[in-house]
């Protein structure tokens, strides 16, 4: 069975590209990612079902697609509908999304982190090896490391399979942290929906 940290975010600070000009507001001299975040993890991606009619016996697979293969997309499709928002303005290709989404409001891009709350529901409870007593109680920081400077988070149990269960932490990164603003796991946050279309385009408008 796998212990300690299996998977999270992938942002953080480049080594090797200078800060541009849109991110001149954030810390540091170099370029930050992420920009912006959607849905990406493979734990509430998205159900996809494979039906290879043109292949007669092949059986049909589902499976669930997540990370950057599920949040790509999505915001790709996001921003193709406010390209096209932006063409019937009379506007040209909108380009590269960066630039502009630092000029959106805070309405237009939802921040997204988790709240620092503490709150009984958290994971926890003892090793059991039966048929001998409970033993070695583990706390829900313990079960949710590795947390760094990490104080507060949730965490939750999951079930991928039938002998297995999972401890899900949302909050805990092996070196990330969510923070108001921007931040290295979720950027500016995630857009909102028309209101992120229109802004987008009033901001494309402007350059």
């Amino acid at each position: 069975m796998p212990l300690g940290f299996l998977e999270g975010a992938g942002g953080g600070t480049s080594v090797v590209y200078a800060k541009p000009a849109f991110q001149k507001h954030l810390p540091g001299q170099f370029r930050l990612v992420p920009d912006i975040s959607m849905d990406a993890d493979p734990q509430t991606g998205v159900e996809v079902i494979l039906t290879p009619d043109s292949i007669p016996g092949d059986e049909t697979l589902v499976f669930v697609v997540g990370g950057t293969s599920l949040s790509a997309p999505m915001f790709s499709g996001v921003w193709a509908i406010a390209d096209q928002a932006n063409a019937a303005t009379g506007g040209g290709s909108l380009g590269q999304a960066a630039p502009l989404l630092y000029e959106l409001s805070d309405g237009a891009i939802i921040d997204v982190n988790v709240n620092p709350l503490e709150t009984l529901l958290d994971v926890s409870g003892f090793i059991l090896n039966p048929p001998t007593a409970p033993f070695t109680f583990e706390s829900a920081p313990a079960l949710a490391q590795p947390l760094q400077n990490t104080k507060f988070f949730l965490s939750a149990l999951f079930q991928p399979a039938s002998n297995e269960w999972v401890v899900l932490t949302f909050g805990t990164d092996s070196s990330l942290f969510t923070a108001p603003g921007w931040d290295n796991v979720t950027g500016l946050g995630t857009p909102n929906g028309e209101r992120f279309i229109d802004e987008v385009v009033e901001a494309a408008q402007h350059h």
